[in-house]
């Protein structure tokens, strides 16, 4: 999978239901309010903007926040445009468990945001934070259930003039997109695995885009189909993308590009016990 951090970042703000998620959310839980100094793990941060503009802020004493992305590009990105003397960023993958064993049982709250559809096998990836929390620490993750933007991905896919150079390429569409899988399947995974529930939601999500090229920019980032397609059919393949989006989300009163998607929110908190 190869992501453009520049285009994704052509965004500068967060989405509306991801603020809300750290600003309404996460304290009402009382995440923030305490006088401890965390440990915080931001797993699959990205080009780093939300690590700066929320994960952050939401911690006035914190020690230290690792933040960490699969793939080397954001990491680099993320160094560059989105430093901080407390925040260190790095590559590693929640999936693998030798790339993140360094900080096990060391961490007091994680964060990741719309990383967990990537994942292959969810489960391994609860896991792992299970074994990376400190007894009482907790996990905040939100991830998307359904999109538009798999749709989208699987129509651009099938069209004639695209699809020879898709052969054999993964699509990345979340398992959860293609079973159905909802807030009450990810919930008995999690408690299955040890954790305690304290809050689990899945709610449809409708977002604003100041503008076409904001729109067509940031989807175009998070297509992994795009970096498979030749250089110079690129922008064909940009708009192209952007015609099924719209199509599949429309506009508001306004003529602004929308998009919806359903998202789930879980926090949890660490058991002394990992039951599998």
């Amino acid at each position: 999978m190869n992501l453009d951090p520049e285009l994704y970042s052509i965004r500068a703000k967060p989405l509306d239901s991801i603020k809300a998620h750290f600003t309404k959310t996460l304290p009402r839980l009382g995440w923030g309010k305490s006088g401890a100094e965390e440990v915080v793990l931001d797993i699959g941060c990205g080009p780093g903007g939300i690590t700066m503009q929320l994960v952050l802020p939401l911690f006035p004493h914190f020690k230290k926040i690792f933040a960490v992305d699969s793939l080397p590009n954001m990491i680099e990105f993320a160094k560059t445009n989105n430093s901080h003397p407390k925040i260190e960023y790095s590559v590693a993958d929640i999936e693998e468990w030798s790339t993140v064993e360094k900080w096990r049982g060391q961490i007091t709250k994680i964060v990741s945001i719309h990383c967990f559809q990537w994942l292959k096998d969810k489960k391994k990836g609860f896991c792992n934070v299970h074994q990376l929390l400190k007894t009482g620490g907790e996990a905040a993750i939100c991830f998307v259930a359904d999109s538009s933007v798999y749709k989208s991905i699987l129509e651009v896919k099938k069209k004639p003039k695209w699809r020879d150079h898709f052969q054999g390429v993964d699509d990345c569409v979340s398992d959860g997109y293609i079973y159905k899988h909802d807030c009450l399947y990810y919930k008995k995974m999690i408690e299955e695995i040890g954790f305690d529930v304290r809050h689990c939601t899945e709610e449809r999500k409708i977002e604003t885009f100041s503008s076409d090229d904001e729109y067509r920019s940031f989807f175009a980032s998070i297509c992994v189909l795009t970096s498979h397609v030749p250089l110079h059919l690129q922008e064909e393949f940009k708009d192209d993308f952007f015609d099924e989006m719209l199509k599949e989300n429309g506009r508001d009163e306004n003529g602004l590009p929308l998009y919806g998607a359903k998202l789930i929110e879980i926090v949890v908190k660490k058991n002394d016990i990992m039951k599998m």
